[in-house]
């Protein structure tokens, strides 16, 4: 089943998903034919199962995103659309078949509460979950001061982190003293939590992305306190002493088809138990209904040890969920058709492509099939911010007489195989070829459903940006996100696993 997708179909919130119930449908060939049977149709049953989740560090809410893909790959509830998905990679999955007693499950998500310090990213996640009353607007409350109380009061069934990466980037000039840093206060309080919190009110399934390099710091001395610990170290020892069963995956856009590098690492951490029955069933009854097993996967996970090293896996440990083709080309991440007005938003300034640090942008074309790690500094900074599209002509003529493509007029180059040379711009001309990426061409790439139906009968939580938000703001915004994709694998993974017990 591969679920890789750069605009996925997502089920709608709606509060009426608070309650697990059935209903009956009448199936033929697989496919739903109504509420009532007729001969030669087959009547199932179809339950709703409910996955309750806590989006902490929310901003966009690209965690929730990628749960409600995951749910919806699960119970494969949705039509698929072959014009689409000709232009790029959709989900596609078979509709689910119904167990021994004619029962299907569909699984969902609902968001019980988000958490984010951001004014600006608050905004924009409210707008996208307009249809779930007050839960669409996230607490500004500081992580590091909600309460075990109040944690435990919500009983979630997932929990879904991306911390603050700074401490843990590669410019960051003390890695090895990032638990000092005040912005790694808020996850460690987190997992002081997780420490403490009774043994049914844990979360029975955590996922968890930071930048790779968050694992870098793993050992552990004999004397080690946890005042000594770094931040992946107490994660390692909060996942080992609550008796999750854990992997860790470093995963990258390309491995999911979306031609975009930005590597992160992942982890996947789960946990049954009595709670697990309750959350599901809404209380109503002891019963699960297991989802299709990919064979191999319960072989990725184990209980942490910590006087052994982690393992990572990488996209070969998920080749079934991952592409094996090669990626898909950015001009079907492209915005079909810009305006004048937003053009020129899009221009790169004359004093950015004119300072000494200009040839060090990458540029790429329409056709190539790769692009640059977004950061929330694109357009503000040249150097490792992200990628600008030249779209103009072909090259002129080469010495055998054969034209060039705009592929092979910019390949992008390792930093460290770059030379400067004065005259390398001479030839582009800057107004009419070269400019930003738009919002919502990196929030394509970046997975979100920016191009889904909001309205008819398989309707889509799609994403968009308030018309205030304004184009700066939308890059430093997704600069600071997950790719949505990426993240519904692994979301996937851990659903799957968790659903079906041995």
């Amino acid at each position: 089943m591969n679920i890789n997708s750069t605009s996925p179909l997502l089920p709608r919130a709606n509060d009426d998903d608070a309650d697990a119930t059935s209903t009956t449908r009448a199936v033929a060939g697989g496919q739903p034919a109504g509420n009532t049977a007729t001969p030669g149709q087959q009547t199932t049953r179809e339950r709703k199962m409910i996955l309750t989740y806590l989006e902490f560090y929310s901003g966009v809410g690209g965690w929730g995103y990628a749960l409600e893909a995951a749910c919806r790959s699960l119970s494969a509830s949705f039509v698929y659309d072959e014009a689409a998905a000709s232009k790029r990679p959709r989900v596609a999955v078979s509709p689910p078949e119904p167990d021994e007693g004619g029962v299907t499950t569909q699984a969902s998500a609902r968001l019980l509460a988000a958490f984010d310090h951001s004014d600006l990213c608050n905004g924009v996640f409210q707008h996208n979950h307009k249809d779930i009353g007050k839960r669409c607007k996230p607490r500004q409350t500081p992580i590091e001061r909600l309460s075990l109380d109040e944690l435990e009061q919500y009983d979630a069934t997932v929990w879904c982190l991306s911390p603050p990466c700074q401490p843990h980037t590669r410019q960051h000039s003390n890695q090895h003293r990032e638990r000092d840093d005040p912005r790694s206060s808020s996850f460690l309080h987190l997992c002081d939590l997780l420490i403490e919190m009774d043994e049914d009110m844990l979360p029975n399934l955590l996922l968890l992305e930071n930048v790779v390099g968050f694992e870098q710091n793993w050992a552990v001395a004999d004397d080690c306190g946890r005042d000594d610990m770094g931040s992946f170290t107490l994660w390692r020892k909060v996942l080992c002493d609550r008796q999750y069963e854990t992997a860790h995956f470093h995963l990258d856009p390309t491995d999911v088809g979306i031609p975009n590098n930005r590597p992160r690492h992942y982890t996947v951490a789960f946990r049954r138990g009595r709670s697990l029955r309750r959350r599901l069933s809404g209380g109503r009854s002891n019963e699960i209904h297991s989802f299709t097993r990919i064979e191999g996967l319960e072989k990725l996970f184990a209980r942490e040890t910590l006087d052994k090293p982690p393992i990572i896996h990488d996209e070969r440990s998920l080749s079934r969920l991952c592409s094996t083709s090669e990626p898909t080309r950015i001009e079907a991440f492209l915005d079909p058709a810009l305006s004048p007005a937003s053009l020129e938003q899009l221009r790169i300034p004359k004093k950015i492509r004119e300072s000494s640090g200009a040839w060090c942008f990458d540029i790429v074309t329409p056709e190539q099939r790769r692009s640059s790690c977004f950061t929330h500094s694109y357009g503000k900074f040249i150097r490792g911010t992200g990628s600008i599209l030249y779209t103009g002509p072909v090259a002129a003529n080469d010495c055998e007489g054969d034209a060039l493509p705009r592929a092979e007029l910019f390949e992008l180059a390792d930093p460290k195989d770059r030379a400067y040379d004065e005259s390398w711009s001479k030839r582009i001309n800057w107004e009419e070829d070269m400019r930003y990426l738009s919002g919502t061409e990196i929030a394509r790439l970046f997975g979100f459903p920016v191009d889904c139906a909001s309205d008819g009968p398989t309707a889509m939580r799609s994403f968009e940006f308030p018309s205030t938000c304004t184009m700066k703001q939308q890059w430093k915004l997704l600069g600071n996100s997950i790719n949505v994709i990426v993240a519904s694998t692994v979301a996937y993974v851990g659903v799957t696993l968790l659903c079906n017990e041995d």
